[in-house]
């Protein structure tokens, strides 16, 4: 759970300054659509985190099956912030988009983190 709390905070950190960057280099509706793309990367890590650890696995199917119900659900929690997000920032489409996608490069690095932590 250290890790995916890590993800997460590394997502929201690159939401804030995806965010002030926008903000600044066009509106400050660009800037706080570029925090809610951010904010949604961060929200997903921190659900499928919560779903996936929140039982401990008794064997290697129960895991497996609870991993992918988490997945799932995480796909459907996208769904749904995402159709929320287009309905106030229609018209700034693109910092949402542009800074969730960035906000997902966090998992490629994490392959490269020490996990003995957790």
């Amino acid at each position: 759970m250290k890790t995916a709390t890590r993800i997460a905070l590394l997502q929201g950190l690159i939401g804030i300054v995806s965010g002030v960057a926008w903000a600044m280099l066009s509106t400050p509706k660009a800037g706080l659509a570029a925090l809610i793309g951010g904010g949604i990367g961060a929200v997903l890590t921190i659900y499928a985190a919560a779903k996936t650890f929140a039982v401990p696995a008794s064997d290697a199917r129960h895991a497996v099956m609870t991993f992918f119900r988490a997945e799932v659900r995480k796909l459907l929690l996208a769904a749904v912030l995402f159709a929320v997000a287009v309905r106030f920032f229609a018209d700034v489409f693109a910092p949402l988009v542009s800074t969730f996608a960035l906000s997902l490069l966090v998992y490629w690095f994490a392959l490269l983190w020490d996990t003995t932590d957790g």
